[in-house]
């Protein structure tokens, strides 16, 4: 059965083993994705940097793969799949070294990378006040919000660009169908109206460690920066951090108590050149916001107003009160 180049794309894609280099490299060891799918197994067993294992894989996965059927699975889902022969797949994404050769994409992608907001899964209380600050201006700013959909800071990233009309994009460590970690399937729904969901995971794919690594190099490549609210040494926005200092792009870390461990990674990638922000304004090169404004909201807040009637008194959008609401929060710790 002979398909497109983009069919091919999507079959090996279903494949274990077989990502973007070992993709190239069949690719170039053949002559045509077509030739490569169609050769005896002693010939894939040869192919530079595949090795005899992800050989007899691919050979005797062939057999049951139907990329057409793959379309109908995500088609289902109530998304579609981008390769890299199709015109709409993004532009930011070919700047990687090796970019995903196929996207499911629930939602619709933004024509630019936006900012990612990253960080770990287990943040304090500051931790998520500054994530919430910090994305509140990135929406008001009409920035995208890029973020992994994990536990923790990722959650509040999205979440509060979701609750302020801003336009959100996730992209997963698992398929679309086994959405990782299960309790975020109804975020990942709000994503979708108001962005995108995005993996390059196929329904083939178990959720892995090894997925995660791979999910935050797509997470980097559809950004023009990244921002780390707050991790330690070990955390998996370094890794992010990582890719995008691989593409040049700007690094922010929120900075902490020195010998708080959720900072450790931040004061690393300082210590390494990242750009140290304590305020949202800061990320687009301003200078922080003056106390002016601030003083009269914190005092309407404290004499119990709400958002609204504090918006109405100060003849201010609310949006704008609610972003001042949470660089409270920042510098006082959660308010009453």
């Amino acid at each position: 059965m002979r398909w497109s180049p983009r069919q091919y794309l999507i079959a090996f894609n279903m494949v274990p083993g077989i990502g973007g280099r070992r993709l190239l490299a069949l690719e170039g060891h053949f002559g045509s994705l077509a030739a490569a799918w169609q050769a005896p197994l002693e010939a894939l067993a040869a192919v530079p940097g595949l090795g005899p294992k992800t050989a007899d894989q691919l050979y005797a996965a062939r057999r049951g793969t139907c990329p057409r059927r793959e379309e109908e699975w995500a088609a289902a889902l109530g998304a579609r799949i981008i390769t890299l022969y199709d015109e709409e797949y993004p532009g930011y994404l070919r700047r990687l070294a090796v970019p995903p050769p196929v996207l499911y994409v629930w939602g619709i992608l933004p024509r630019e990378p936006g900012l990612a907001v990253v960080g770990t899964r287990r943040p304090s209380a500051s931790g998520i006040a500054q994530a919430k600050s910090f994305t509140a201006e990135l929406v008001r700013r009409g920035e995208t919000v890029i973020s992994g959909l994990a536990r923790g800071i990722d959650r509040f990233a999205h979440q509060t660009a979701l609750d302020l009309g801003g336009r959100t994009v996730a992209v997963l460590g698992s398929n679309l169908k086994n959405i990782y970690p299960g309790e975020h399937r109804a975020l990942a729904r709000r994503i979708a109206e108001q962005g995108a969901v995005v993996s390059e995971f196929s329904s083939r794919h178990p959720t892995v460690p090894g997925n995660f690594p791979r999910r935050n190099r797509i997470i980097a490549g559809s950004s023009r920066g990244v921002l780390v609210v707050q991790a330690g040494a070990r955390s998996g926005a370094l890794r992010t951090a990582d890719w995008a200092l691989d593409l040049g792009l700007d690094i922010w870390s929120i900075p902490g108590e020195i010998s708080d461990p959720l900072r450790a990674g931040n004061h690393l990638l300082i210590k390494q050149g990242a750009h140290l922000v304590t305020d949202p304004s800061e990320l687009f090169g301003d200078k922080p916001a003056g106390k002016g404004p601030g003083k009269s909201l914190e005092e309407l807040h404290a004499a119990g107003r709400n958002a609204s009637e504090i918006a109405a008194l100060l003849k201010r959008p609310v949006q704008e009160v609610l972003i001042e609401l949470s660089r409270l929060q920042v510098k006082q710790g959660p308010l009453a």
